[in-house]
């Protein structure tokens, strides 16, 4: 990960923006890449004068949220065909996933957006499950602006040093998207829980 970070962040020197915008679409669309540690770098690059804080977070609030809304938009229009030719409006798990995603989906779509590799599975469960479009893009955008804006001033704030802080800014995302499915399970057993209790 570390040669992939090391190419990405040469690139940035050179293609500044446009390849910042590539980089978060793309970690935001579904390709492992590690953004959070370049976001460090780029707000550590900002507090040096090689970039703009404010239009570094702009664009990557954009790539971002384009990003969520082109996973949200392909499930959204495809995913009932790959719903019935998979058979799984008939599992019972996936009914209460559903359910459970549907209640719940401004905390679970906010709160992935700092799960790193789970957002991009959030946001095309959310189109999936048919999300309220408004709840899914009000949710994420407020997501995409804080994850972004958090990574940019650290870096900003600890300058040279921000390659000591990239791997504790990569545990983050997994701790979250950790703690993201355990709650959703344990909010679909106490669905079920209540139910039985009920009948």
């Amino acid at each position: 990960m570390e040669t992939l970070l090391a190419s990405i962040l040469s690139y940035l020197l050179v293609y500044k923006y446009v390849a910042l915008f590539v980089v978060v679409f793309s970690a935001a669309v579904i390709l492992p890449l590690p953004g959070n540690a370049m976001l460090l770098a780029v707000g550590s690059f900002a507090s040096q004068g090689y970039f703009s804080f404010w239009a570094s977070l702009t664009v990557a609030v954009v790539a971002n949220t384009l990003g969520d809304l082109f996973d949200y938009g392909i499930t959204r229009k495809y995913g009932e065909v790959v719903i019935r030719s998979l058979r799984l409006h008939k599992v019972r798990f996936f009914i209460r996933l559903k359910e459970e995603l549907v209640a719940d989906a401004a905390v679970t779509v906010f709160v992935t957006r700092f799960a790193g590799s789970l957002s991009p599975i959030a946001a095309l469960l959310s189109g999936l499950v048919r999300v309220p479009f408004k709840t899914f893009i009000v949710y994420a955008f407020l997501g995409n602006f804080i994850e972004p804006f958090v990574a940019l001033s650290l870096g900003f704030a600890v300058g040279n040093y921000w390659s000591d802080f990239s791997g504790l800014l990569s545990t983050v995302p997994g701790i979250i998207a950790v703690g993201v499915m355990l709650f959703v399970l344990w909010r679909i057993n106490q669905r079920i829980a209540k139910k039985y209790r009920v009948s």
